[in-house]
């Protein structure tokens, strides 16, 4: 077995207040769950963990998922037995220090995936009074077993109001997917980051807007962070268009735009940047104002990156390393043996039954 140590990699906000903080666990097998987690962190805040099976170059899907099945059924006939669960690599989690858990995990069989049952079956009462959040993918087959497995091993966590079921044919889609479900689970509501504050530059010229707080902003500020193309319109004002539409509620606010307005053109989705003032029109909804830098929005031109303040709104993804000592022994939770332990053990990626 090899030593794996996971570095989880804290992600510094430069907001005012943040309340609460998120951790993304993920496992991913064909990869979908993988770029589900990469969507994700493009919209929030959260540090992020993958969870690997010990035993390595297994191929759950041969001979007609014969191996996978083989993992479920045995979980099945002895779910609260940890034997029954398959090793994974361990792993080291602050607990406290998170608020907010959302699991990412592919179906098998109408089942939540082995190696996310054994990491929750060993893990899930330190999610108890957090809250926790499900998004699950897989080729067709509905999620209510997936939903079940989740709440027998997460017994005490408070859970969002509802999954997100994402099929293999929509992965290319979950960014939009993703955006919708944070917003019906109403995630920015719940976790308030109450200065939020946002940077646009095209590499020389830099401006920062500090939001206000309606749906729009929120939708907007979910997406981050954007890189697109900056478009010059009318006489007073620069626009962008972003990858998927920015929702808008009945809180939104028209009015007078001065020079260093942020506002959603709701006909046509684009954002607008001004320059000069702008009279107040229909669906035009104001996002905020520019507190830094106002006199740049002119000269922006090509390519410009839109994005929180202070960094990125997400963390992509965290490794493990397989540099460490390749003869130590764990046990079945990824925890590592003791001295004398007997009992079914991992080695070398291998289990081995020591007597």
């Amino acid at each position: 077995m090899k030593r794996v140590i996971f570095f989880l990699i804290l992600l510094t906000v430069s907001l005012a207040t943040v309340e609460a903080r998120t951790l993304v666990l993920y496992y991913s097998y064909t990869g979908n769950c993988e770029a589900i987690a990469n969507s994700l962190t493009n919209q929030i805040t959260a540090d992020v963990l993958e969870i690997e099976p010990a035993e390595k170059g297994l191929r759950y899907d041969a001979n007609n998922y014969a191996l996978g099945t083989q993992l479920i059924n045995a979980i099945k006939a002895n779910p609260n037995d940890a034997s029954s669960y398959p090793p994974i690599d361990p792993v080291s989690i602050s607990w406290s220090d998170y608020q907010n858990i959302i699991v990412i995990t592919p179906l098998w069989w109408s089942q939540m995936a082995a190696p996310m049952q054994t990491f929750l079956f060993n893990y899930g009462a330190e999610m108890a009074g957090k809250n926790v959040g499900l998004i699950v993918s897989s080729a067709s087959s509905g999620i209510s077993g997936v939903e079940a497995d989740f709440k027998r091993l997460v017994p005490d966590g408070n859970y969002y109001n509802k999954s997100l079921w994402i099929r293999s044919s929509q992965v290319g889609n979950a960014s939009s997917l993703i955006s919708e479900w944070l917003q019906q689970i109403n995630f920015m509501d719940n976790n308030t980051l109450s200065d939020m504050k946002i940077r646009v530059s095209d590499g020389t010229n830099t401006i920062t807007f500090k939001l206000n707080e309606t749906s729009a902003a929120k939708s907007l500020y979910q997406m981050l962070p954007l890189t697109v193309t900056v478009e010059n319109y009318s006489n007073n004002e620069k626009i962008f268009y972003p990858p998927t539409a920015v929702s808008y509620g009945s809180d939104c606010i028209e009015g007078n735009c001065p020079a260093g307005t942020l506002a959603l053109f709701s006909p046509w989705g684009n954002v607008v940047m001004y320059y000069g003032p702008a009279s107040r029109y229909s669906g035009l909804y104001i996002l905020g104002e520019a507190i830094e830098g106002a006199d740049n929005i002119r000269n922006l031109s090509g390519t410009i990156r839109v994005e929180v303040v202070g960094g990125t709104s997400g963390i992509k993804s965290i490794k493990t390393d397989h540099t460490g000592d390749k003869s130590q022994e764990y046990a079945l939770n990824g925890i590592v043996a003791t001295e004398g332990q007997k009992g079914v053990l991992v080695k070398d990626g291998k289990k081995i039954l020591v007597k």
